[in-house]
């Protein structure tokens, strides 16, 4: 996991791809989020960064694949400990996995609320209900709170719910 400047996040995985030897990485992941935003002719389906600042490098060789970024002052660190590289556990390396369908996007979901309670239909929320924390119908999205890269993160969704009763 690389932390990279804020809004610079494109241009960076464009570099990387350019400049790092595809020998050394196998995946490299920039994770966006499919929301739908109210336009004046209706709905239009949107793409934000789920993980604003991250991005994923799936590598056996973290130490070559840093040395080649270190030459370069792109990025700002890659998220280590003490010297060793800090990889992805296995809970939040299978939920980045399940919540994209091991693509780089995470579509919307459909959900109903029955009872005061959500119920996720379809999308990539199914099976995470119990991490949401709040619902912006209005605006279409869901906030969960998990813990990712050891501490807690709120992350939002798209979550379109359909039905309340």
């Amino acid at each position: 996991m690389i932390w990279v400047q804020s809004r610079k996040e494109h241009e960076f995985k464009a570099k990387f791809e350019k400049n790092i030897d595809p020998s050394l990485y196998s995946r490299l992941l920039l994770v966006t989020r499919t929301e739908k935003q109210k336009h004046k002719d209706g709905y239009r389906e949107k793409e934000f960064l789920m993980f604003p600042g991250y991005l994923f490098v799936e590598t056996d060789c973290p130490e070559k694949v840093h040395e080649a970024l270190y030459s370069g002052s792109e990025y700002i660190k890659i998220l280590n400990n003490e010297g060793s590289f800090i990889p992805l556990t296995q809970r939040e390396e299978d939920f980045i996995n399940r919540i994209t369908g091991h693509t780089e996007r995470v579509d919307m979901s459909l959900g109903v609320i029955e009872d005061g309670n959500v119920k996720i239909l379809s999308g990539p929320l199914m099976g995470f209900e119990q991490y949401i924390v709040k619902i912006d119908r209005h605006k279409r999205k869901a906030c969960l709170e998990i813990e990712l890269f050891g501490e807690k993160k709120k992350v939002i969704a798209g979550l379109e719910i359909v039905a309340k009763s």
